[in-house]
């Protein structure tokens, strides 16, 4: 819808404000799955530090991966080894032993 008008646009006379909208779209899913990814990590360690964990333990999410994908849902688009990514940092940096199995 956006992209339709900007088509119209002519170069010059506000053409870069008249593409803000554009822009602002753009990627907007990723933005969104790796705010929530940030979110849910920061959640889970908040957690073991509140429980005085010192060790969280990853089981193998191979199964829920290939189930994540075959739905239409949004899930099929998160990157799990994102999300691992940043629990691996978080929990480094509060100290945690992580154990991915």
């Amino acid at each position: 819808m956006i992209q339709a008008g900007v088509a119209y646009v002519r170069s010059g006379n506000g053409a870069k404000r008249k593409q803000k909208a554009l822009y602002k779209t753009e990627n907007f899913e990723s933005r969104y799955v790796s705010h929530r990814l940030h979110l849910y990590s920061r959640k889970l360690i908040d957690f073991c530090i509140q429980q005085q964990a010192g060790t969280l333990i990853l089981k193998d999410q191979e199964d829920k991966i290939g189930i994540a994908k075959e739905q239409e849902f949004v899930l099929r688009n998160w990157s799990y080894y994102e999300l691992q990514t940043k629990i691996k940092y978080k929990a480094e940096k509060a100290g945690i032993e992580l154990i991915i199995g």
